[in-house]
């Protein structure tokens, strides 16, 4: 798969008390496609995976994945601290149809560009879908730089 065009992050509209807001998830969702964005992702830093439980995020990405059906390619994030949680997401992404992952560098972990380079074949390794590469070095401490892709 190559990612072409404008591929939009997800943001996670909340309720006052802290539940997700499905009315206005839909809603977001589909402005988006009518804009004419070329692709979704979901559960990345913009959609806050960080302050959602594993199951959550599952559950979010099946929601997202329901709504947008096969009318443009859907990529899941799989950022985690935890490798096996964002292997359970990689897992999950294969699961319900997603188009590809959304791989980054672990918070707080700042492994080597090596280290990190093995954390995210063993995500990608986990649903083997196309990958789509999240370098914020600024944000994760970390680059995916040369040492990374060699």
């Amino acid at each position: 798969m190559k990612f072409d065009g404008i591929y939009t992050p997800v943001i996670t509209p909340h309720h006052d008390d802290g539940t997700i807001n499905h009315d206005a998830l839909v809603a977001q969702i589909e402005y988006l496609i009518a804009s004419g964005v070329h692709g979704l992702i979901n559960g990345g830093s913009t959609g806050e995976y960080y302050a959602q439980s594993i199951e959550e995020r599952k559950d979010m990405a099946s929601f997202v994945k329901e709504i947008v059906g096969d009318r443009l390619p859907l990529i899941i994030g799989t950022g985690a601290i935890r490798q096996p949680d964002s292997i359970a997401m990689a897992e999950h992404a294969a699961k319900i149809g997603a188009a590809g992952l959304l791989i980054g560098s672990p918070p707080y972990a700042v492994p080597t560009e090596r280290e990190n380079a093995l954390n995210a074949l063993a995500i990608d390794r986990a649903a083997d879908l196309p990958i789509m590469l999240y370098n914020y070095p600024g944000r994760m401490g970390v680059n995916m730089g040369e040492d990374f892709l060699d």
